[in-house]
C-alpha cells in the first residue's frame, strides 16, 4: 500500500495544509526543530488507525492511498471514518481489520510508524503479540492473545510455592486446617449422617446437571471454535485461490535466468562506469558532437555583420518612432487646415486647372454683378431689386425665384450646422478655448523694447561712442526679438486650435450675413411695392438695366453651381472663389509633407529588408544550434563566446584522445559481453516460450507468490488444525465451515448460552436446597463445631476439585499452544534474523553482521575476524543501526504474510555517521522499491546526501 496524498485540514500546528507524494519509494521531508515533523508523524498514525490524540485532539483530514493497482479514500472527522474506493459502496471496517488482520496501533507504531525514542531497546522481539503476528501461523494474534490469556488464568489459580496465595494454594491449606480439626472429634449423629446421605443425593442431581451443563457448553465451545476459525477458513479458501491463480506449468530456469540477470546488469554497471570516466576526460560543457563544430564558420560570417546588425536594428526602431511622430504631426496639422475639413479624407486627384477656370469665371460674374449694380438708373426706387451675389431671384417667385430661395435657405442651414460645430469643439476645450491676451500685451511690449534698443545702439554708435552702450542695446535688442518670437508663438502654435477655430467662426459668421441680406432681398423683392411713374425713356432705360441684370444674375448662379460642383472631397463647403489659392496650397502642402514621409518609409523598408535577411540567417543559426533565446546582437554576442570556449575545449580534448580511446575500448568489451548475455538470455526465453526478460521475471514474480499463498494455506491449515478438536468431530468442524453461515452459527451460539442459563438457574435452586439441608444438619449435630468443620470440608473439597480441574484444564492448553507457537516460530524467525543480519552488514558497511546461531544467548554481533561483540558493548549509533535493521525485518516479514505497509521513520539517524548515513539512505532507497518508506529529518546534511540518490523523493516541509 502506497500514500498517495495526505490532507490535514485541522490537527495540531496545520490548517489546510495538504502533500502529494513523488514518483519514487522513499519520500524525504526536511523541516528544522518545531517544523512539524513529529505532528506529521502523529496525524498519519491517526488517520491509520483512528483515535484522539491526546495533545492535539481528534483528527480532520484525509489520506488518498494506493492498494494493488486502486485506489481508497480514508477521510476521518473526529471519531467519524470515511472510507471507500471511488465507485463503489462504502467500507464500514477500520483499515486495520479490513486489510491488515487487526493489527492494532500499538504494534504498528513499535515497528512500522518509529522516532527516535520508539527505536530504542530489543524487548519488540518478546512481546506476544509480536511473536504471534510476525513469526506465527496466519492470524497468530488470536492464538497469541489466547495464551497469554491461558497462563495469566493458570497462573492465578496455582502457584509453585508454600507460602503461595492463589486460589488452589488457600484451599489446601484450608483444608489441612479441617482435616486437623476433624480428627479431634469423635461423636456423630444418625440424624446427621441421614442428613448427609440426602446431601450426597442432591450431589448426584448436581453432576447430571453439570454434565448436561458440560454437554451445552462443548457444544456453545465447539461453534465458538468454529467462529474462531472462520477467519482463518476463509484466508486459507483466499491463499487457495490464488495458489490456482499463480499456479504454472512451465519450467523455469530460476537460478540461471537470475545469474544472467546480475551479469547483464553488472556489464552494463560497468559500461556506465567507463562511459562515464570518458564523459569525465571531456571539459566541462563540451560536446564532440555539438553543432558549434558544424555551423562555427555561421557564427563567424555572422559576427563580422554584428555591427551592421545592430545599427540597422537601432535605425528601424529610430525610423519606425519617428514616421509615427511625423503621421501624428501630419494629421494634427490637418486640424489647423482652414479649407480643408479633417474629419473627410483628402481628395486625392484634383483637376486644379478647372478649379481656377471656375473660380475666375464665379469672379468675373461676381465683378460683372456688383459693377451692374453700381450703374443702378435714377429711375429706379429703392424698391427695384439688387444684385444678389448668391443667386437671389428677382421678384414676383417665379419657380426659378422659389428654388433660389429654397436653396438659400439650405445654405443658411448648412452655415448654421458649421458655426455649432465650431462653437462646440471650442467649448470642449475648456479654459483653454477662451482666447487670451497674454501673447498680444508680449508682442506690444517687446516692439517697445525693440525701438527703445535701437535707439539705445545708435546712441552707443553714433551720440556717446560707446562700446557698453552698444552691447547693451544689441543685447537687450536680441531679448525683445526673442519675446516678440514667444509671443508670436503663443499665438500662433501655442493656441493654434483656438485660433484656428476663430478664424473658422469669422469666416461662418461673414458668410452667414450674406446669405441673410441675400434672403432678405429676395423677399424684399418678391413684396409688391408702389413706385412712382418714371418717364418713357427712364422706363425703356429701367427696362433695359433690369434685363441686363437677369442675364448677369443667371451667369453668376451658373458660375457659383459650376464652382460648387467642383468643390474637391474634404473641402469646407462654404469656400468661396477667393478661398482657391488658399484651398490649393494647403493641399500641396500636405502632399508633399505625405510624398516626404513615403520617401523616408521607402528608404525604412530598405532597411528593414537588409535586417530581415541577417535576421533570417541568425534565425536559422539559431535553429541549427538548438538555441531558443530570441534572436538579437547580443545573443548572438554570448553565442560567438560559447564557440570560442568550444575551440579552446575541443583542443583539450583531442589532447586526451589516446586517453579516451582506451576507455572506449574497456566500455566496446563490455558492450560486447552484454550482447553475449543477451544472447544467452534470448535463447532461456525461447526455450521457455516468451518473447520478453520482463515477461519471463513476471513468471518468476507469479511464481513467488504462488509460494507465499502456499505458505499462508499450509499455515492456515495448521491453524485450522490446532482450532479443530479430537479426530472423530475434524469432520465435522469441516463441514461446519464450509457448509455453515457464519449468521446461523451466531444464532446458534446464543442458543446454547440460553440453554447453559437455564442450567445453571437449575443449579441454583439446587444449591439453595442443599443449604437448607447443611443447615438442617448444623441444627442437628451433636457438636456444632464438628458440623461446621465436616460441612466445611465437603465445601472445600468440591471448591478445590473444581479449582484443580480448571487448572489442569489451562495447563493442558497453554502446553499445546505453545508448543504450536514454538514450531511457527522456529520456522519464521530465522529469516527474519537472516534478513535483520544482511541489512545490519549493508549498514554497518560490511563490518558486522546478527550473530544467529548464538541467538539463544543474547542478541550480539560478529566482526569480519568472527569475534562476538555483546549488547553491552555497543555503541549508541551502532545500537541505533541494530534497532533499524530488526524494525525493517520485521515489517519485511510482515509484507509476506499480510501486506506491505508504509514505514516511518521520524529523525533516526541523529547518531549516524555520514557513511552510514549515506549506507542507510541507499538501503531505504533499495527497500522503497518495493514498500513505501517516509523519512524525517531536521539534519541539512542528510537532505543534501539524498538528492544525490535514485529513488529518493526530497521534500522540504511547510505548513502552509
Amino acid at each position: 500500500m502506497n500514500i498517495k496524498r495526505i490532507r490535514f485540514d485541522e490537527f495540531g500546528p496545520y490548517r489546510d495544509w495538504s502533500f502529494t507524494t513523488g514518483d519514487n519509494g522513499v519520500q524525504l521531508m526536511y523541516g528544522p526543530n518545531e517544523s512539524g515533523k513529529t505532528s506529521l508523524l502523529e496525524g498519519m498514525r491517526t488517520l491509520l488507525f483512528g483515535g484522539t490524540h491526546k495533545a492535539y485532539g481528534p483528527m480532520t483530514g484525509a489520506l488518498d492511498v494506493d492498494r494493488n493497482g486502486e485506489s481508497y479514500y480514508i477521510g476521518r472527522k473526529g471519531k467519524q471514518l470515511d472510507f471507500y474506493s471511488p465507485g463503489h459502496p462504502a467500507i464500514h471496517e477500520e483499515p486495520a481489520q479490513h486489510w491488515w488482520h487487526g493489527i492494532d496501533k500499538k504494534t504498528y507504531n513499535r515497528i512500522f510508524a518509529l522516532t527516535l525514542d520508539d527505536l530504542q531497546g530489543l524487548d519488540v522481539l518478546q512481546e506476544v503479540e509480536v511473536r504471534s503476528r510476525f513469526f506465527g501461523a496466519e492470524g497468530g494474534e488470536h492464538l497469541g492473545g489466547a495464551v497469554k490469556d491461558v497462563e495469566k488464568g493458570a497462573t492465578g489459580l496455582l502457584v509453585a510455592s508454600s507460602n503461595g496465595k492463589r486460589r488452589i494454594n488457600v484451599l489446601m491449606d484450608e483444608l489441612k486446617e479441617n482435616r486437623q480439626k476433624l480428627s479431634q472429634l469423635a461423636e456423630h449423629e444418625a440424624q446427621y449422617v441421614e442428613l448427609q446421605t440426602v446431601f450426597h443425593s442432591t450431589e448426584q442431581t448436581e453432576m447430571e446437571l453439570q454434565n448436561q451443563l458440560k454437554e451445552w457448553k462443548e457444544y456453545r465451545d465447539g461453534i465458538d471454535v468454529v467462529l474462531r476459525a472462520w477467519d482463518t477458513y476463509r484466508r486459507s479458501e483466499e491463499a487457495r485461490m490464488h495458489m490456482q491463480q499463480y499456479n504454472s506449468e512451465l519450467a523455469l530456469s530460476r537460478d540461471e535466468f537470475l545469474r544472467l540477470d546480475e551479469e547483464i546488469k553488472r556489464a552494463r554497471d560497468n559500461m556506465q562506469l567507463w562511459q562515464e570516466k570518458e564523459a569525465a576526460l571531456m571539459p566541462a560543457n563540451f560536446s564532440p558532437d555539438s553543432p558549434f563544430g558544424t555551423y562555427g564558420q555561421d557564427i563567424e560570417d555572422l559576427i563580422q555583420q554584428g555591427a551592421k546588425w545592430e545599427q540597422l536594428r537601432r535605425e528601424c526602431e529610430e525610423g519606425d518612432a519617428y514616421i509615427r511622430k511625423v503621421r501624428e504631426q501630419l494629421e494634427f496639422s490637418r486640424t489647423l487646415h482652414s479649407a480643408w475639413r479633417h474629419d473627410e479624407p483628402m481628395a486625392e486627384d484634383i483637376n486644379w486647372f478647372d478649379g481656377e477656370r471656375l473660380a475666375s469665371r464665379l469672379r468675373t460674374a461676381k465683378e460683372q454683378l456688383l459693377h451692374w449694380q453700381d450703374r443702378k438708373p435714377a429711375e429706379a426706387t429703392d424698391e427695384v431689386p439688387t444684385a444678389n451675389l448668391d443667386g437671389a431671384t428677382l421678384p414676383n417667385f417665379s419657380e426659378e425665384e422659389f428654388a433660389k430661395k429654397e436653396y438659400l435657405e439650405r445654405e443658411l442651414d448648412r452655415i448654421l450646422m458649421d458655426i455649432e460645430r465650431v462653437e462646440a469643439r471650442r467649448n470642449s476645450s475648456g479654459s483653454d478655448a477662451q482666447p487670451t491676451i497674454l501673447p498680444k500685451w508680449l508682442q506690444r511690449i517687446s516692439g517697445i523694447g525693440a525701438v527703445i534698443a535701437v535707439l539705445v545702439v545708435l546712441a552707443g554708435l553714433l551720440v556717446l561712442e560707446s562700446a557698453l552702450y552698444t552691447i547693451g542695446g544689441f543685447i537687450f535688442l536680441i531679448l525683445s526679438m526673442g519675446l516678440f518670437w514667444y509671443a508670436t508663438w503663443r499665438l500662433h502654435n501655442g493656441n493654434s486650435e483656438v485660433s484656428k477655430l476663430n478664424y473658422e467662426l469669422q469666416i461662418l459668421s461673414s458668410r452667414k450675413s450674406d446669405v441673410e441680406h441675400q434672403l432678405e432681398a429676395l423677399i424684399k423683392a418678391a413684396t409688391p411695392t408702389a413706385s412712382p411713374v418714371p418717364s418713357l425713356e427712364g422706363a425703356a432705360h429701367l427696362e433695359r438695366w433690369i434685363q441686363e441684370g437677369h442675364t448677369l444674375q443667371g451667369i453668376y448662379d451658373e458660375a457659383l453651381a459650376a464652382w460648387q460642383n467642383w468643390l474637391p472631397r474634404g473641402a469646407a463647403k462654404s469656400l468661396d472663389e477667393d478661398d482657391f489659392f488658399g484651398l490649393k496650397h494647403e493641399y500641396d502642402q500636405y502632399h508633399e509633407q505625405l510624398r516626404t514621409i513615403e520617401g523616408y518609409e521607402k528608404r525604412l523598408a530598405e532597411h528593414k529588408e537588409g535586417l530581415r535577411i541577417i535576421e533570417d540567417q541568425a534565425m536559422a543559426l539559431w535553429y541549427n544550434l538548438g538555441i531558443e533565446a530570441p534572436v538579437s546582437p547580443t545573443e548572438l554576442k554570448r553565442i560567438y563566446n560559447q564557440y570560442k570556449n568550444f575551440q579552446q575545449n575541443k583542443i583539450v580534448w583531442e589532447q586526451k584522445e589516446a586517453q579516451r580511446k582506451s576507455f572506449r575500448n574497456e566500455y566496446d568489451n563490455w558492450h560486447r559481453k552484454e550482447k553475449e548475455l543477451l544472447l544467452r538470455q534470448q535463447e532461456l526465453l525461447h526455450k521457455a516460450g516468451m518473447e520478453s526478460s520482463n515477461e519471463y521475471r513476471q513468471h518468476l514474480i507469479d511464481e513467488d507468490q504462488y509460494k507465499q499463498w502456499q505458505t499462508i494455506y499450509k499455515q492456515s491449515q495448521v491453524q485450522l488444525d490446532l482450532l479443530a478438536p479430537d479426530a472423530e468431530n475434524k469432520d465435522l468442524f469441516y463441514r461446519r465451515l464450509r457448509e455453515g453461515n457464519k449468521d446461523n452459527w451466531l444464532d446458534e451460539l446464543a442458543h446454547s448460552e440460553r440453554e447453559i442459563a437455564s442450567i445453571e438457574d437449575k443449579l441454583a435452586t439446587l444449591y439453595e436446597r442443599r443449604g437448607q439441608i447443611v443447615e438442617a444438619m448444623r441444627t442437628l449435630g451433636s457438636d456444632q463445631e464438628q458440623h461446621q468443620m465436616l460441612q466445611e470440608r465437603e465445601a472445600l473439597r468440591s471448591e478445590l476439585e473444581s479449582a484443580l480441574e480448571d487448572w489442569a484444564t489451562q495447563v493442558l492448553i497453554s502446553h499445546c499452544m505453545d508448543k504450536a507457537q514454538q514450531s511457527y516460530e522456529q520456522e519464521k524467525q530465522p529469516h527474519m534474523l537472516e534478513l535483520a543480519s544482511s541489512y545490519v552488514e549493508r549498514l554497518t558497511g560490511e563490518r558486522y553482521t546478527l550473530d544467529i546461531l548464538g541467538i539463544n544467548k543474547g542478541v550480539a554481533l560478529i566482526n569480519n575476524n568472527g569475534e562476538r561483540l555483546e549488547l553491552k558493548f555497543w555503541s549508541s549509533g551502532l545500537a541505533d543501526q541494530v534497532y533499524l535493521a530488526l524494525r525493517l525485518a520485521l515489517a519485511k516479514v510482515f509484507s509476506y504474510q499480510v501486506e506491505s505497509l508504509p514505514i516511518i521513520l521520524d529523525d533516526i539517524f541523529v547518531r549516524f555517521d555520514e557513511n552510514r548515513q549515506r549506507s542507510a539512505l541507499e538501503l531505504l532507497a533499495e527497500l522503497g522499491k518495493n514498500q513505501q518508506i517516509w523519512l524525517f529529518t531536521c539534519q541539512r546534511s542528510v537532505y543534501d546526501m539524498a538528492q544525490s540518490i535514485m529513488g529518493i523523493d526530497c521534500h522540504r516541509l511547510s505548513r502552509s
